[in-house]
């Protein structure tokens, strides 16, 4: 055997010895065994730390993706696959092979595994922390406070009285009535940021229940740490040290909040002002501050995620800070670091070991616990009038576990706390309850179920019982702004005539835990949205301004995950009573026609409103740069624009809407009727009782054209789609805005060959086309959402009354009925 054979071989020696509980493990590594010397020299290399840790970090990290990609279909999270990797990887599995352990899993490797993997769960759990803000306490509701309550109190008072029922029956002994005990806590317990992750996952953040969730799991949460600290304090030795311990923890918290906070905080302003770039931040001093404050939690006796968590709390949620780091440290923290440590639970849990005694009552306790949890949830919900699916719903996803509760396992089995049987079996019925938990919800709630029904609203249902029109206009940034703005000119808002504008200002969730939907006037002063909010607002606000008592506007934002934001849009529709929902197309235009960015973030929202919206939807494609858009404030608008009719329900909704803009006294409107050869034989056949909505459409269209100047009619005979196609070419920059349905037959001979590809199904066939790099004007593709008239009452009724030019007087259909009243859409009380 060569010399560096000899010291691989010997480079670790592992004996017995007492430790502070019990005889334990010890291991002595020798120096230089870091770094390998190379298969060439006939090293080994996972004899040495370094390339060992690289494989394990390798195969944990591939394992549980993979089992990420297998279980994705049940709707498991990414933590339930990081833990059976580790149960695959560990013991219970492939460590059944000693070979396998000493070459993947040696002693000395757990070691410089855990270390690393606690770097990256403490920064995790400090960016956990600046996702919240520390004020949602304040703003939950009664009936959070009280489903809160329910659902921790219950499950730790009928659990503990379980134990002790079944300590004076069974005679437990004092080891497993403290493990027993310890359980209670560990269940009852709801944290906040894994409800939110778990929401987050499931794509119902920003839902009713979501927010109710989010609630309830702060108020469980808030109970939990006082019943943890207390818990802490009385495994100390000695009433003194007890009391010291609490002293200065408390200190930390309070340098954490008074010093910590406004010194970052400061940093922070001082950076934006001296480079002059709003949103940068002091990465590196913060990260010092996070070190020296993870550093004194270890100091004090708590593991150093305790100052990390309260630190990111103590700091402001959302941009620039909560947006700013979670975008540098996220990938290395959550994605890189963090699934080692999920895997170490796993890593830790040993089937084999579970033995015959006490196993059924440990588990008995523990199933009560979470059976006790359900039902003081549900109870408490369905005392709050909650329906009883939404119900079982939020009792659910109370039962939800997952970081932070495995953390708590792993830190107690380390304190030896929780014994190995003991760990074994929560981790098990953890992974169960928080599985079957996650698929129930999907199962029985549906976000979009309070606005999806048989009867939508139309602008053709509008028009026809001279109903108001009430359009939601949804913006991502200034720049929508002008052209949403010349929309709503050219819809012609007038006394008797009136539009009810409801803008929405759509955030991507970034840097914060819980979703938000708020009139603009009720957002937080301090966060940068609200500045970009007000820049919005601001220039609806002056049209409103111009348009006083034709147009009344209400201001909203929404801050939530793009995948789910969609359910915003229809719920303020919903109970905004909109006709018309316009939403941006996901690709933006730079001033030479060209196609210059591309969102499909945005297109996956245009396609969940195009399939669950309350009413019709219009997608805008916006080329004002193309156009030489001018400023909102130099009142420029729309003089010509086109409505493409081909046949169908979206093609007599497009219509309906130039209708209206054929009102407009400066606005030229011309309709481009496109028929096939073989109908011109049916021209002068009308046949009154048969007649459909949009033969009565185009004859009004007709009519009008005969009475005003502007308006004209134009018929393009075609034979197929080839003819079709040219006739739209030929459109080239006569027209500042065209308006076409999105749907129509695919039977059409209009159509004929236009239908065999499509880059953008969400705009239709002529819509698609449109879209192209080819024309310089804007586009508005409408769709009728396919339902039963919507009944509405004769509130929004307008009086037929004719048109007088000069009339003075305010209409007075604005008023609270009307939806003009500041709301709280998501009240829990």
């Amino acid at each position: 055997m060569s010399k560096l054979d000899l010291e691989e071989v010997n480079s670790m020696q592992r004996g017995k010895v007492h430790g502070p509980f019990l005889v334990e493990n010890m291991v002595c590594q020798k120096n230089h065994m870091l770094t390998s010397k190379g298969v060439f020299l006939g090293s080994d290399p996972l004899k040495y730390a370094m390339p060992l840790m690289l494989l394990q970090m390798s195969v944990i990290i591939i394992t549980s993706r993979l089992l990420y990609r297998l279980l994705k279909p049940l709707k498991q999270g990414m933590i339930s696959a990081q833990v059976l990797a580790g149960i695959i990887l560990g013991p219970s599995l492939f460590g059944q092979s000693s070979a396998y352990m000493q070459m993947f899993l040696p002693i000395s490797g757990k070691i410089t595994l855990q270390t690393l993997s606690n770097l990256g769960f403490f920064i995790h759990l400090f960016l956990l922390g600046l996702r919240i803000d520390a004020s949602i306490i304040r703003k939950a509701g009664s009936k959070a406070i009280l489903i809160g309550t329910a659902s921790y109190a219950l499950p730790f008072s009928l659990g503990n009285l379980t134990v002790l029922f079944l300590k004076n029956t069974y005679n437990l002994p004092p080891d497993v009535v403290h493990c027993i005990s310890t359980v209670i806590s560990l269940n009852a317990m709801t944290s906040f940021p894994v409800t939110t992750t778990v929401l987050a996952e499931l794509n119902i953040l920003n839902s009713d229940l979501g927010r109710l969730a989010t609630n309830c799991s702060i108020v469980c949460e808030a109970f939990s740490w006082i019943v943890a600290l207390v818990f802490r304090m009385f495994l100390r030795d000695g009433t003194l040290a007890s009391v010291w311990s609490f002293v200065w923890v408390t200190a930390l918290i309070l340098v954490i909040f008074f010093v910590c906070r406004p010194a970052i905080i400061w940093l922070t302003e001082r950076r934006s002002i001296s480079i002059d770039k709003a949103g940068e931040i002091p990465f590196f001093p913060i990260i010092m501050v996070l070190l020296t404050i993870s550093l004194t939690s270890e100091v004090l006796g708590v593991h150093a995620a305790f100052g990390a968590f309260w630190l990111g709390v103590s700091l402001p949620d959302g941009p620039p800070l909560g947006t700013g780091l979670t975008t540098k440290l996220e990938m290395f923290a959550t994605s890189l670091m963090l699934p080692c440590f999920i895997s170490i639970s796993g890593l830790q849990t040993n089937f084999f070991i579970i033995g015959e005694s006490h196993v059924k009552i440990i588990e008995a306790v523990i199933l009560i616990t979470y059976g006790c949890k359900f039902l003081g949830t549900a109870a408490a919900s369905a005392y709050c009038n909650i329906q009883i699916g939404d119900a079982f719903s939020l009792a659910l996803l109370m039962c939800c576990q997952g970081v932070i509760e495995i953390y708590t396992c792993v830190m107690w089995k380390d304190e030896k706390v929780l014994n190995t049987e003991c760990f074994n079996l929560l981790i098990i019925t953890l992974l169960l309850v928080t599985g079957i938990s996650r698929f129930l919800v999907v199962c029985l709630y549906d976000p979009s179920k309070r606005y999806r029904s048989k009867s939508k609203r139309t602008i053709l249902d509008t028009r026809q019982r001279n109903l108001q029109f009430r359009l939601l206009l949804c913006v991502y940034n200034v720049e929508n702004v002008p052209s949403m703005v010349n929309l709503l000119e050219a819809s012609y808002p007038s006394r008797f005539s009136p539009i009810s504008v409801f803008t929405l200002h759509l955030v991507e969730l970034k840097g914060r835990a819980h979703a938000v939907l708020v009139p603009h006037h009720q957002m937080n002063k301090l966060d940068p949205n609200t500045v970009q909010s007000t820049h919005i607002v601001n220039g609806f606000q002056r049209f409103e301004q111009q348009n006083q008592g034709t147009l009344m506007a209400q201001h909203f934002t929404a801050a939530a995950p793009f995948s789910s934001i969609n359910d915003d849009i229809c719920t303020l529709a919903l109970d905004k009573k909109a006709t018309l929902i316009v939403i941006p197309f996901h690709k933006q235009y730079a001033i030479d026609g060209t196609v210059d960015h591309v969102n499909p973030s945005i297109r996956n929202i245009n396609l969940n409103v195009l399939e669950k919206a309350p009413c019709s939807v219009g997608i805008f494609i916006d080329r004002g740069e193309t156009e030489g858009r001018r400023s909102v404030l130099m009142s420029y608008t729309w003089r010509n624009v086109a409505v493409i009719f081909i046949e169908g329900r979206d093609d007599a909704e497009a219509l309906a809407f130039s209708m209206r803009i054929a009102e407009h006294p400066e606005v030229s409107v011309t309709m481009i009727h496109f028929r096939h050869k073989s109908s011109l034989q049916q021209n002068h056949v009308v046949d009154v009782e048969s007649e459909l909505a949009e033969s009565y459409l185009i004859n009004d269209f007709k009519n009008f054209a005969m009475s005003k100047p502007k308006i004209s009619y134009r018929e393009e005979i075609v034979r197929d789609g080839v003819e079709t196609t040219q006739v739209i070419s030929s459109l080239g920059d006569s027209f500042d805005l065209v308006v076409v349905g999105r749907d129509h037959d695919l039977e059409s001979s209009v159509l004929y060959g236009l239908t065999d590809w499509s880059e953008c199904p969400e705009l239709g066939v002529i819509g698609d086309m449109f879209a192209s790099s080819d024309f310089h004007f804007s586009v508005l593709v409408i769709h009728q959402q396919e339902g039963d008239s919507l009944a509405m009452d004769n509130s929004y009724k307008l009086p037929a009354s004719p048109h007088r030019v000069g009339d003075p007087r305010v209409h007075p259909r604005f008023s609270v009925e009307e939806g003009f009243t500041s709301v709280d859409l998501h009240s829990n009380r």
